[in-house]
This record gives structure tokens, C-alpha cells and sequence, in this order.
């Protein structure tokens, strides 16, 4: 049966009301880059083997169309259609693995952040004339596209894709280059760079989701709940807001702190009716004229990301679309939860009554959002204190600094984020790894200096900063509104200044570093606020990577983030932080050498509480900062056999070996692989690189050409569809193979900031057993190149293209040569 409601023009993906006011469209750049599928298939089943992408038809016979992007792709989807028969409707999905295709969510819902992005990887359209539209929310991520024929009828495409977000500079045209002899090694290289490439977004790229009308207030479609920053120390309050549903329903939030998860939020379904409603509407999960209630992230589980279901309430009428509704939810201090709709009562109780895994707090902001599919007006806004009815907070939603408020505005600045799916917040742990896979592949140092600028206009007054900002609020206010949680994991803090490391050792940008030093300056004075005056060693309130008090890789981290800190102020000519920060390292390495060596068992162990116990965290930073003598080094590395798992280690021995739940993560172990090569233990490193590294290429279904979050011990992504497929922070092979296998590295110390001395080194490459090898990176001066060739008599030859005014080494064995002078050597020798 064919509805007259479904006649909308081909542009809006919303259905309209007879009284709803009209809704703004959204505007891009009609000019904005592309990007196509490589293949499609069209049938009646998912494929994952597809033929050339063309032109394509959704029918009865065939209403499944599956398209294959090639590698990791984001944007906003675009269709162009070329006939359709009579009005359809089409269910799309996206997802970064194959396999996510045939699940009712694909690889969502995210619902950790709002991320400026659709938090659903489904949605519906209504199409019912040729042309060209788009969708108004970014897909952030996916290799994997698909397309089913809900109704009847017939419908041609005579293109697909999605309007890029991101750089389209291909992987191949990167400034940094690797290549070799070994084909799965080159296809390793590749996982860093895409996953850089797709998780660094320029400034204003990420457009604003939330559209405002001067009368209607907020127009909100298919994203979870975004907070408002005025209520961030709100507590027993009564929100009341009115709303004008336009499709399906309205998502708000209550008691929500900002840097956690244990939200209050609620769902208002309206009558769904068929004209405006879609045919793949889940009425079990959303049923009609209803409000849901949830305690956490969202309304429904996905895998670590856990909500708890608490309720599902009618309301006692028809809750009608296109017109308005008053909405009031209040929080008092015994307890009690009561939610009117147009001043009748919908519930009335304890949340105490409902069981979720800790005590339901009713401190917190409130929010808005639509959940999949939804669309719905907010207007005026009103937060009065449930006890006393004084006025906390109002707003008529109807102006754009509403945008702000609710972290919905497009990026400020140019950032990298964690990742293009989830969480797409700028984590500061995870850029350890990408500011360095940026210097190895996309030299995109705009994008790396802006996500430090960015980190550092969130500095509290101790000198921390948010370990993971949303990049749609302001960072200069966001901090004061979020206390506690997003200061936390206390050794990001560490890994966030050795990006700043990493940055200016890439760039030699002193303009930079010396025009931001004073907040670098007071992050250094916290790192060495946090060594322990009676043993010596790191103590920090918590952290990720171990053990947060008197622990081996927390302190060992410090101490290679205090090497680096006085590195950057003797470049900057500050004595005092230089000196103080040399001081206290060497006073931690002697701590750490003499309390935390544990010579029965030859490595550090785990924390001073626990000496039997140790991990590839440890091990790593003990090694990198250069803590571990050799001999120690060469004992830690022998210890790595104790927490072997295939493909990879797991983090420490306290993980169970025996558990197949237990997950390996590329983030630690790429802190690992740097090391191995470090300490000269090759050959392990290389098995390593070949089997954790080379799970994430060697399957198509769970491919998605960019480096992952975490891997489980079957190979396949460790959190299951919730992984993300495409995070910057699994790519540390990309840098490794760059600097050890190719041999191209920045001189050591302050020399080497900006390649103005270099190194090329060979022999890991050779130890690998490779027979050719060549690799680039940009530089401040120009393009620093190598290509070394080994010939079947054993010749060894070298061509080295070096930028102007740079001095370089050549190392190889015991043979050494110094290189200035010229802009391009050839080097002969031979190797056994």
C-alpha cells in the first residue's frame, strides 16, 4: 500500500507534517570531494566478493545491494537516483567490517559521545523522485556500505557515496612512504597511515548536527543525547521542555555527568503513525505512545558499552506528531523520578526500585537527542530547583549559541581523533602513536600541532589537561563543567607530552613549542609532583597502563617524558626546567632500578605491591626511556615469553591465559614493537609485527585497510563490532617499519628535531630478511629519502636523497660514514 505522505522532495530525509513549520536544509559545498565505492553486488544476499561498482536496480527480485568502499571511508552519504517507479523506502547501513552488515544495528549504535556524527549505523529514507540528496549526519567510518528495498516498487542508482570529511589524499600519494620486498609488511605500513589519515579532521569539517529555527527552537535527528554545559553541577532538579516530534519520537537526558556514563535517559515514542513512519520501525523496542527509561549510555547494550534497560511506561493518550508537547521530568532528593507529558502524569518512582549495578545519582547535566530514525523540535528550556523552585537555568533553544552549549557546533580546530567511528573524541593517550605515524605517512603537522594546541586550551591550574575533549564544545569551558572524570588516567598526561616530543622532534617547530612553553612548563611541574618523597617512585591518582602507585610502567613512562621535557627546554634555553627534569629522572631511575628490578624473575615487576608480577608496558617504557641497561633489556625481553598469546601479549601477567575472553591490545604492544627494535631483538619484533599486525589484513570480512583497537586470540576485532577498525593508536607498525626496517630515523637528542642531522640504518631491515627496502618522510628542509638494495652476490647498495644544509650517518654493522655536503649519496658495501 502506497501512503500520499511519502511525496517529499528528494532532498529531505525527514518526513514533514501538515503543521510542522518547514525544516532548514542542510548546506554543504556541492563542490566537496568524493568517495565511491570499489564494488557493489546486487541480490538477495550479503557479498563480500563484489564486481566494479556501475550503475545498479533494487527490486523485488533483487532488493540487496552490498558496497565495498575498499578500505576506511568517511562522510555524508549521498545518493544519486536515477529512476524510481513509485515512492520507496530504502534501510542503509554502514559498517567498518563485513561481518557488521547482517547485524539489525550494523557496528552501532555509539552512544559514548555524540562525536558530531549520526550515532546510528542504520537509517531509512523515504525517495520518491530522480535526483541527487544527501544525508545531514557524518558516518564517520566504514569500509562497508548496504542498501535493501523495503517496500515495493523499483529504484536505479546511478551513484553512491559519501561526501568526504576527511583528507582524500590517498595512501600511495602520502608525503611518507615505506615500500619493500615483503608485500604483507608493505600492507602493514599502509594499516597506521589510513587509520591516521581517517581519525585526523581539519577545522570546520565536522559541520554542526543540531539544525535551529528562529521559532522552533532545535531540530535534532538520530543522535544520542548531548549535554548541556550550564548543567554540569545541577543536582535534584526538575527539566521541562517543549517539543514538536516530527518522526517516531524524542531522546532527552537527565542526572548525566559530563566524562561518564551513568545517565539517566528517556524516550518519548509518539503514536507512530503509518504516514510518517518507516516500514523497518521497531515498535518491540520503541512501541507507540510510550516513554522508555534507561540507566547508562543508551537503550541498548553494545558490548562493553553497557546500558540497563529500566522501564517502558505509557502514556494515557495518543501522543500526536507535528504538534507541540510540554515535557516535565523531576529529580528530588528522596529518590523519586516523576515525568508528566502535557501536564499529565506518565510515572511516578523510586529509582532505587530498579536495579543497576551502582547508586542512581541525580547530579549531573541534562541533554537532548533523537535516537535512530527520530526527528523532533526543543524549545524552550527550563531547569528550576526541585525543592525550592528557584530558577537554575532557561533557554528558548532558538538562537545558535545553543550550539555550543550542547557541544554540537562544528570542530574549532583542526584535530585527531581517536578514531572516525567511536569514540571520535581527541583522546591525549591515543595521539602517543599517531603524532609519530603522521611524521612516517601523512606529514599532516597541521593536523598534529592543532590537536596539541587544541589539548592544551583545556589545562586546569595543576597543569593537566582533558584526557579526551569533545571536539564540538569549546575547550577553553568544557573543563570547569566536567569534574574528575576527564581528568583521569593520569599517565595520558605522560603520553600527551611525549606527543609534544614527538611533534617538535618531526617539525623542529621552536615557534610553536616557545609560544606555548608556559603550559608545557606547568605540566612538567605535575609530572614531577607526582614522585612519591618516601620511595622515589610515580604515584598518581589512576592510570591505564598499570599499576597507578609505585608502578614500573607509569614511572618508567615518566621518566622518558622528563628526558624529553628537558630535551625541549635546553632547545628553548630554559635551564631550570631542563635541569629539574634531568634531575628527576635520574633520581627515578635509580628508584626504579633499585626497588622494582625483580632479578629472580629478570624484569621489573608490575609495582612495588606486587613484584611477581610484571607487563609489556613496563617492559616497553623500562627499555624506550632507556631505564634498562643492556642487560636488564635483554632479560625483559626473554620474560616476554610468559605472556605470549596468539596473535600477540597480553598486557601483564595478572590477565588470565586460560580466558579466551582475554583481548590483545595493539596500542601496548605497539609500545613493545618500538622497543624490541630499540633493544635489537629484531627477530621478535618481526614475528609480532608479521602476527598481530598481519590479523588485520588477512581477512576480508573484518578488513577494514586501517589498524585496529584491540584483537582477540582468534585474530578477529577484540571487542567484537563495537571495535574500532580504523584507530590510530594500533599503528604503530607503520612508524616502526619506517625507522627500523627502512632504517630512516631522526638523529638522537636535540640534532635530530627536524631531520636537520639523520640516520639511516639498515640492519633490522636486513635481520628481517629483506633484500630491498626504501622509505620517505617530509622534513622542514624537504624530502629525506632512502632505497637500499641487496644484490644475489651479497653487494649492499644505498641511494640517499638528503634536503639541503642536513647532515647525515649511515650505519651498517660496524661500518659507519658521515654525510654532508650534498643532496643525494650513493653508498656500496656488501653484507653477508
Amino acid at each position: 500500500m502506497w501512503l500520499n505522505s511519502w511525496a517529499l522532495p528528494i532532498g529531505l530525509l525527514h518526513v514533514v507534517t501538515a503543521t510542522a513549520a518547514s525544516v532548514p536544509k542542510v548546506q554543504r559545498d556541492s563542490n566537496t570531494n568524493v568517495f565511491v565505492p570499489r564494488g557493489v553486488s546486487v541480490g538477495t544476499d550479503l557479498v563480500v566478493d563484489t564486481d566494479n561498482i556501475t550503475a545498479f536496480t533494487l527490486d523485488a527480485k533483487h532488493p540487496l545491494a552490498t558496497l565495498d568502499y575498499g578500505t576506511e571511508r568517511a562522510g555524508y552519504p549521498f545518493f544519486t537516483v536515477l529512476e524510481v517507479a513509485e515512492p520507496v523506502q530504502i534501510e542503509v547501513k554502514y559498517s567498518e567490517s563485513f561481518v557488521g552488515l547482517a547485524h539489525p544495528w550494523a557496528d552501532g549504535p555509539y552512544a559514548f559521545s555524540t562525536g558530531l556524527s549520526n550515532s546510528f549505523r542504520v537509517e531509512t529514507f523515504n525517495i520518491t523522485a530522480s535526483g541527487r540528496f544527501s544525508a545531514p549526519l557524518i558516518q564517520g567510518g566504514q569500509r562497508w556500505q548496504s542498501i535493501r528495498l523495503l517496500s515495493e516498487g523499483t529504484i536505479s542508482f546511478s551513484e553512491v557515496g559519501l561526501e568526504a570529511t576527511i583528507d582524500t589524499t590517498e595512501v600511495a600519494d602520502f608525503p611518507g612512504q615505506f615500500d619493500c620486498d615483503d608485500e604483507e609488511l608493505n600492507e602493514i605500513w599502509t594499516l597506521g597511515a589510513k587509520a591516521a589519515s581517517t581519525a585526523c579532521v581539519e577545522k570546520g569539517t565536522q559541520k554542526a548536527t543540531w539544525e535551529i529555527d528562529l521559532e522552533n527552537g532545535a531540530y535534532i535527528r538520530s543522535q544520542r543525547a548531548s549535554q548541556a554545559l550550564s548543567g554540569a553541577f545541577f543536582s535534584n532538579y526538575t527539566l521541562v521542555f517543549e517539543t514538536m516530534i516530527e518522526r517516531s519520537g524524542v531522546w532527552w537526558s537527565v542526572a548525566f555527568p559530563f566524562g561518564r556514563g551513568e545517565g539517566l535517559q528517556l524516550q518519548l515514542v509518539s503514536e507512530l503513525p503509518e504516514g510518517s513512519s518507516f516500514l523497518n520501525t521497531n515498535t518491540t523496542q520503541t512501541p507507540p505512545n510510550s516513554i522508555l527509561l534507561s540507566w547508562g549510555y543508551d537503550f541498548v547494550n553494545q558490548t562493553t558499552l553497557t546500558s540497563y534497560y529500566l522501564d517502558t511506561f505509557t502514556v494515557p493518550f495518543a501522543v500526536k506528531e507535528g504538534l507541540w508537547h510540554s515535557v516535565s521530568t523531576a529529580l528530588t532528593p528522596e529518590g523519586r523520578m516523576v515525568v508528566t507529558l502535557d501536564s499529565q502524569l506518565v510515572f511516578n518512582i523510586s529509582i532505587s526500585d530498579y536495579y543497576t549495578p551502582s547508586t542512581v545519582s541525580f547530579d549531573g547535566s541534562f541533554g537532548f537527542g533523537a535516537w535512530q530514525d527520530q526527528a523532533a523540535y526543543v524549545r524552550n528550556v527550563e531547569v528550576t530547583d526541585s525543592v525550592n523552585g528557584s530558577t537554575l537555568y532557561t533557554n528558548p533553544m532558538t538562537t545558535s549559541d545553543v550550539l555550543a552549549e550542547h557541544g554540537v557546533q562544528a570542530n574549532l580546530e583542526s584535530v585527531c581523533l581517536d578514531g572516525p567511528k567511536r569514540d571520535r573524541l581527541v583522546w591525549l593517550g591515543d595521539f602517543y602513536h599517531t603524532a609519530r605515524i603522521i611524521g612516517a605517512s601523512t606529514s599532516r603537522y597541521d593536523l598534529a600541532k592543532g590537536t596539541l594546541d587544541f589539548l592544551l586550551k583545556t589545562q586546569i591550574a595543576d597543569g593537566e589537561v582533558n584526557i579526551a575533549p569533545p571536539m564540538g564544545y569549546d575547550p577553553t569551558v568544557t573543563a570547569p563543567a566536567a569534574p574528575g572524570g576527564i581528568f583521569g588516567l593520569s599517565d595520558y598526561q605522560m603520553l600527551g607530552l611525549d606527543s609534544l616530543y614527538s611533534y617538535i622532534r618531526q617539525t623542529n617547530d621552536l615557534e610553536f613549542l616557545q609560544s606555548t612553553w608556559s603550559g608545557w612548563q606547568l605540566q612538567a611541574q605535575w609530572l614531577i609532583n607526582q614522585v612519591n618523597a618516601t620511595d622515589g617512585l610515580i604515584y598518581v591518582p589512576s592510570a591505564f597502563l598499570g599499576a597507578s602507585s609505585a608502578g614500573s610502567a607509569v614511572s618508567c613512562l615518566a621518566v622518558q617524558a622528563l628526558r624529553e621535557l628537558a630535551e625541549l627546554a635546553g632547545t628553548i634555553g630554559d635551564e631550570e626546567v631542563q635541569s629539574n627534569c634531568t634531575a628527576t629522572a635520574d633520581a627515578l631511575s635509580e628508584a626504579i632500578n633499585s626497588q622494582l628490578w625483580n632479578d629472580d624473575i629478570g624484569v621489573y615487576s608490575l609495582s612495588t605491591s606486587q613484584p611477581i608480577d610484571f607487563s609489556v608496558a613496563g617492559i616497553a617504557f623500562c627499555i624506550t626511556s632507556g631505564v634498562a641497561n643492556s642487560e636488564r633489556t635483554s632479560r625483559s625481553v626473554e620474560a616476554l615469553e610468559q605472556l605470549a598469546l596468539t596473535p600477540g601479549y597480553k598486557d601483564s601477567t595478572t590477565a588470565n591465559s586460560s580466558d579466551p575472553t582475554v583481548v590483545i591490545s595493539p596500542n601496548t604492544n605497539g609500545f613493545l614493537l618500538d622497543a624490541l627494535y630499540k633493544a635489537g631483538a629484531w627477530d621478535t619484533g618481526a614475528s609480532l609485527m608479521r602476527s598481530l599486525w598481519g590479523a588485520m589484513i588477512s581477512n576480508p570480512e573484518t578488513s577494514s585497510g586501517a589498524s585496529w583497537e584491540y584483537v582477540d586470540q582468534s585474530g578477529n576485532p577484540g571487542l567484537s563490532l563495537f571495535t574500532s577498525l580504523a584507530h590510530p593508536w594500533g599503528g604503530a607498525a607503520t612508524y616502526v617499519l619506517t625507522e627500523w626496517a627502512a632504517g630512516l630515523q631522526p638523529a638522537a637528542g636535540i640534532q635530530g628535531f627536524g631531520y636537520t642531522h639523520w640516520v639511516v640504518s639498515p640492519d633490522a631491515g636486513l635481520a628481517m630478511g629483506l633484500k630491498h627496502a626504501k622509505a620517505s618522510v617530509k622534513t622542514p628542509s624537504g624530502v629525506l629519502s632512502v632505497e637500499w638494495e641487496v644484490s644475489s652476490g651479497g653487494g649492499f647498495n644505498v641511494q640517499i636523497g638528503a634536503p639541503p644544509a642536513t647532515i647525515g650517518v649511515f650505519r651498517l654493522g660496524n661500518e659507519t660514514k658521515h654525510l654532508c655536503g650534498n643532496i643525494n649519496y650513493q653508498i656500496s658495501s656488501h653484507v653477508s
